[in-house]
């Protein structure tokens, strides 16, 4: 099995890309996109707490997870339990009974991460609309998760230290690209490897 997240910013390329998908085993974790930016205003609106606040960005990954499931035919699931060759995660319950901190430094990226730790794999793969991780206005190919501690790149800022605490790598790829999705199901250098073991 391959840990995927999906990024939020890829919704108006998924029709395109979702069928690669079929040809492998996948457990599949949307991010929230455009249902979690109704969240953040939500938040900067009203008075709401870190706790419910972060429920309710949870909840706008379910709403990707269902577009994504509607027009891929992959079936969504709540529990690691119920994975057959290829589903897409609906994280509600598992983030729930985690030790995740709520806050906006914790989003889909690491709650992907979890995942994939409680699935048992040590990488994950993180598509999103970028090549890869970028410093200094360049795609870094390969990279020490410490030495994203404190920065703001194209990952949340919890998962630099969730790397490196699980000893486990993440793929930083371009989503918007089917040939880049394949290299990287196949284990293929492309975009950025952020290592977290040793």
């Amino acid at each position: 099995m391959m840990v995927v997240k999906i990024g939020g910013s890829l919704l108006p390329s998924m029709p395109k890309v979702m069928h690669v998908f079929m040809d492998y085993e996948v457990l599949l974790v949307p991010g929230g996109g455009v249902f979690a930016d109704a969240v953040r205003k939500v938040y900067g609106r009203y008075q709401v707490s870190e706790e419910a606040i972060h429920d309710m960005a949870v909840l706008a990954t379910h709403q990707y997870g269902l577009f994504l499931s509607d027009i891929s035919g992959i079936p969504t699931i709540t529990s690691l339990e119920d994975f057959k060759e290829r589903a897409i995660i609906l994280p509600m319950n598992i983030v729930a009974n985690s030790d995740l901190k709520p806050s906006w430094n914790v989003t889909s990226d690491t709650i992907a991460c979890y995942i994939a730790r409680l699935a048992g794999e040590k990488k994950f793969i993180k598509l999103t609309d970028v090549d890869g991780v970028i410093l200094d206005g360049m795609v870094v190919k390969r990279i020490r998760a410490g030495k994203l501690l404190n920065t703001t790149t194209c990952v949340d800022k919890s998962l630099p230290s969730c790397l490196q605490t699980w000893k486990m790598d993440c793929r930083v790829v371009n989503g918007k690209k089917e040939n880049n999705i394949r290299k990287a199901l196949m284990g293929k250098s492309v975009g950025t490897l952020i290592t977290g073991g040793k």
